[in-house]
């Protein structure tokens, strides 16, 4: 399935936790720090979904999807995805850095190489191909935060006083684990529909609490997002403010409050060596 804009901008009313101002907003899809990224994303849907654009292509499964997923077998495939991303970047002029497009290369890149993941134990390769096969077959928008709070980088992770500064494991259970903690920096995340977890920076033996990849939707039982002030928000005329009334996705903090997160949902858990893989 292939979205449309009006898909897309229903999927946002699904009761998400994101705090503006000292507040938290009713409705991502209509307010005035949201509305215009929200607007011109929908429109990058719709573009996908003109013929003439040749954005779309048929799955390995069969199943018809947004090029912006396709895994490459060919120098041919690699131009034809390369030209169909050309196509939303020419749309935003380039100002929108995480469009649905940048997460999902990543996670292109992870199905077409699941072995890496498996080698940090049996069933997260399987846990990978099951869920970019899910977002592609959704045509969903997936953004990520992988960099932890910069607090005191002369100590690692578990060096910290506060524990759970950094989002880490809290608690495991049979059927997943309890994260908590924090991480950044949300880029268009208070817009997207799933949030994927990792951590970019340098880990350090004993931060085996922290080697984490996993990946939840947006309105997730105790996920918040703190977005910054907003650039949109003050800048209402496109005449006027031609970029940030447009372009503004937005950066957030986000906070996991004991965040439930099932196994089936996680790429890597407690490997250092398997999060700096998935990056390089």
């Amino acid at each position: 399935m292939v979205r449309t804009s009006q898909e897309y901008l229903q999927a946002l009313k699904d009761d998400r936790a994101i705090y503006i101002n000292g507040e938290r907003v009713r409705d991502v899809a209509t307010h005035p720090a949201f509305k215009g990224i929200t607007n011109t994303i929908a429109g990058l849907y719709d573009l996908a979904l003109d013929e003439s654009q040749n954005m779309l292509y048929k799955t390995e499964d069969g199943t018809l999807a947004n090029k912006i997923y396709m895994i490459p077998k060919s120098r041919e495939e690699l131009k034809e995805r390369r030209l169909a991303i050309s196509k939303w970047s020419e749309a935003t002029c380039g100002f929108v850095g995480r469009s649905p497009d940048h997460v999902a290369s990543f996670l292109a890149s992870f199905a077409s190489s699941p072995e890496v993941f498996e080698r940090g134990g049996k069933g997260f390769g399987e846990n990978v191909l099951n869920f970019y096969k899910h977002v592609r077959d959704h045509d969903l928008y997936v953004t990520y935060v992988i960099i932890p709070p910069q607090i005191d980088r002369s100590k690692a992770a578990h060096e910290l006083e506060d524990k759970y500064l950094p989002v880490g494991v809290y608690e495991e259970k049979e059927d997943g684990i309890v994260v908590r903690g924090s991480q950044m920096l949300g880029t268009a995340s208070a817009v997207s529909d799933y949030l994927f977890v990792s951590c970019l920076t340098p880990l350090r033996p004993g931060d085996e609490d922290y080697a984490l990849s996993f990946v939840l939707p947006i309105n997730a039982k105790g996920l918040k997002f703190y977005a910054r002030p907003s650039y949109a928000e003050k800048s209402p005329s496109t005449f006027d403010y031609p970029l940030s009334s447009r372009f503004d996705e937005s950066d957030s903090l986000v906070v996991f409050d004991d965040v439930f997160i099932p196994w089936s949902h996680i790429f890597v858990y407690k490997n250092i060596d398997i999060v700096r893989a998935q990056f390089h």
